[in-house]
């Protein structure tokens, strides 16, 4: 699974086709209330933020739009977060809840497209009046139809989904498309039975507050008072003043082919840590490389499908918890200190933010709309990694505006990339510049050097 953003994204030109989701039911109110997630995405439904998130994969042939057509509409029936909408009340956002069979996908358009650029610029066109939370429904699908290799595509507004259900929805599809190809009258599914996010959103509701006395929370409020009252930054001058915002820049960079992530997750073991310990020990390692501090917190965020009925299900299952690396005289004492970091961390994701924040009160101020964050993903632990890299399929996420940075790490049986987002001015171009070339040298030397602790900043 290759993590890019549209504007790094470059599907082959051909002939595009075009769905639209239309309700054809009628939704029953709901008392499960939206995720926290899901309601600081939709603020107030005047401005919700325009976030999408898409899958893409190919197929062999051309496009069989009848097959995709009925492969979508399956996973609307089966997840329930697909058939949830938002209204505004005096109350809040409150949820209405569709049952299966009350969204239907119908062919709206096909066009040939036979440039790149031409057929990007129009997927995000449409993808901008699709997947928008004030919509329902807030997603679509396209497919680029080929003679020999066809291309689908499918996009969800970020409160539908988060980035493990857009590997669930590539592994689906794909499945059920297949199915259908091969028998269209009679399509023969064998796909697990999955949970419910609505479920999971009552949940989250119905969790016990947490004691403000807790040594979890007070954690959490030292590390942001230790941040000065806000959430943690990228340790730079990015080129934006504060309260201002830049257009978002994208760049996507290999850090390790497959057998050097294997080498270094190797280091990482004889550490006695894992992979994400060793990767945000080595970005704080590059940071204090070109000039940082010798302390790098930031948030990075963590599943929440701990319950087995959740494991494959579509929605907003994320949570972030705050942790800070302190960087030794080499990378390997640098990576046994993050994964003691990281462990102490962990308890403190259980703590939902809303109530941290209604803890410190005045005390906190949200001086910037990005928090410096790093995500690791392993697409490799994914059911049918092997699906993923024969299918070149793609996590594809939108560009908007940025003022600050942010990293996804992926890994996948090609290696370890890197997907950074940040503000596209001058300054903040030649720090990412920078540091990426530091993050870079700084991983490879490790994984070709058996002397690794003579590996010091």
């Amino acid at each position: 699974m290759q993590v890019t953003s549209i504007t790094e994204y470059a599907p082959r030109a051909g002939a595009l086709v075009e769905f639209s989701a239309h309700v054809v039911g009628d939704p029953e109110p709901s008392s499960i209330p939206p995720s926290f997630n899901q309601r600081f995405h939709l603020g107030d439904l005047g401005e919700a933020e325009r976030v999408w998130i898409a899958g893409a994969f190919d197929v062999p042939g051309s496009l069989d739009v009848e097959a995709l057509g009925w492969a979508f509409g399956y996973l609307i029936d089966r997840h329930d977060t697909l058939r949830s909408s938002f209204v505004s009340t005096t109350t809040g956002i409150e949820r209405m809840l569709y049952g299966p069979g009350a969204i239907e996908m119908e062919l709206t358009a096909r066009s040939a497209f036979h440039s790149t650029p031409t057929l990007r610029d129009h997927l995000r066109t449409s993808l901008e009046l699709h997947c928008d939370a004030r919509r329902f429904p807030s997603y679509t699908c396209f497919g680029i139809d080929r003679p020999d290799t066809s291309t689908v595509l499918c996009a969800f507004d970020h409160v539908n989904v988060d980035a493990m259900s857009i590997a669930v929805v590539v592994d689906e599809i794909h499945a059920l498309y297949d199915a259908y190809r091969r028998c269209p009258s009679n399509p023969k599914v064998d796909l697990p039975p999955v949970g419910g996010f609505v479920e999971y959103c009552r949940i989250e509701a119905t969790e016990p507050l947490v004691n403000p006395a807790d040594e979890r929370m007070a954690a959490w409020s030292n590390f942001l008072l230790e941040c000065g009252g806000t959430t943690p930054r990228f340790p730079f001058d990015l080129g934006v003043a504060e309260g201002e915002t830049a257009v978002q820049a994208t760049t996507v960079n290999t850090l390790l082919d497959a057998s050097q992530a294997l080498d270094f997750e190797h280091l990482c073991a004889r550490s006695g840590a894992g992979m994400f310990a060793g990767v945000v020990a080595a970005i704080a390692q590059a940071v204090v490389c070109i000039g940082g501090p010798n302390q790098v917190p930031f948030l990075f965020p963590l599943h929440t499908r701990h319950r087995p009925q959740f494991s494959r299900a579509l929605g907003w299952f994320t949570t972030n918890a705050p942790m800070t690396v302190p960087v030794r005289a080499d990378l390997p004492d640098t990576i046994r200190a993050a994964h003691s970091a990281f462990r102490s961390a962990l308890p403190l994701s259980t703590v939902p933010i809303p109530q941290v924040l209604a803890n410190l009160g005045d005390a906190f101020t949200l001086t910037r709309q990005d928090v410096f964050m790093v995500s690791y993903i392993d697409y490799t632990r994914a059911e049918g990694p092997e699906r993923f890299d024969e299918s070149n399929a793609h996590h594809i996420s939108n560009a908007t505006v940025s003022d600050d940075a942010q990293f996804w790490i992926s890994r996948t049986r090609s290696g370890l990339a890197l997907r950074s987002r940040f503000p596209d001015t001058a300054v903040a171009r030649a720090v990412m510049t920078a540091f990426v070339d530091e993050l870079v040298t700084l991983m490879r030397a490790c994984t070709a050097n058996a002397d690794i602790g003579a590996l010091t900043t």
